[in-house]
């Protein structure tokens, strides 16, 4: 019989084990062989996803906080009450990214590419947090928590299903004037949240502005350095040219010397004198 923490187990094994450590799980699981034999491999970004769960269980339960926090608060602005969304919304973008960056890097660690297509998912499977049934079991990615999943919060429907599996909700009648006040508190809210991103997008730009100034600066001090580079290695291959000239010149000169030496030092070597 195996039991939750051998499931446990099997869904932190690398991706590219999964299917041959299901079927030696299932071996010896009795009646439970068949359901286990059943059991979808996560994709990719599932199963990364899973990894932030079972290794960085600190930065999981962060998002899971965060999103939590977030989904409380736009349920209380539904309900008309008064909520700093924009604030929730950054908090809860934070943790998206915190996670999405220690994601990438399990990834990395385990070998698996995060394309741009697998980081998509990724992120979009963070945003939907808490949802798509067990921890640390997902099989595929998740969409991000829409409207209908927040009415169905409203409604306490999202108890037996996770809120990211929610995709349908009808509100109940407004009662008169309702409908206009509740326009008019959706239309502020969006209006804040404008403001909020035009002062974020202004921000950035200036970063962005600032940002590529130095990276030019940077690339011509490269270029020149490289130029610099680039003379004093012509230089040092000149230089390097001349010393090895001039060593072969001394040898030369070198072996003159000797061999004159040497017939001096020969009795008899004198010049001769004609009889």
């Amino acid at each position: 019989m195996s039991d939750d923490r051998d499931l446990d187990r099997l869904y932190q094994r690398p991706v590219g084990e999964f299917t041959a450590a299901r079927h030696a799980l299932a071996k010896g699981a009795g009646r439970d062989a068949a359901r286990i034999r059943t059991l979808e491999k996560p994709s990719v970004p599932a199963w990364a996803v899973n990894q932030l769960y079972w290794r960085e269980r600190k930065v999981y339960d962060k998002l899971i906080r965060a999103s939590e926090r977030v989904r409380a608060g736009h349920a209380r602005a539904l309900k008309g009450k008064a909520v700093d969304l924009p604030a929730l919304e950054r908090e809860h973008g934070q943790a998206v990214k915190a996670a999405a960056n220690r994601v990438r890097a399990i990834l990395a660690r385990a070998g698996d590419p995060a394309t741009s297509a697998t980081m998509t998912s990724v992120v979009d499977t963070l945003q939907a947090l808490p949802g798509g049934g067990q921890p640390g079991r997902l099989v595929r990615p998740l969409a991000p928590i829409g409207f209908g999943a927040f009415g169905a919060l409203l409604k306490g429907a999202a108890t037996s299903k996770a809120l990211a599996e929610v995709v349908t909700f009808a509100p109940a009648r407004p009662k008169p004037g309702e409908a206009a006040e509740a326009a008019r508190r959706a239309r502020d809210a969006a209006a804040r949240r404008l403001r909020d991103v035009e002062r974020r997008a202004k921000r950035t730009a200036a970063a962005l502005a600032a940002a590529r100034t130095k990276l030019d600066r940077a690339e011509r001090r490269r270029q020149a350095a490289e130029a610099k580079l680039d003379a004093a290695r012509a230089e040092t291959d000149r230089l390097r040219s001349d010393v090895a000239g001039l060593e072969r010149d001394l040898r030369v000169v070198d072996q003159e010397r000797a061999r004159l030496k040497a017939e001096t030092a020969r009795p008899g070597s004198g010049p001769r004198v004609g009889k």
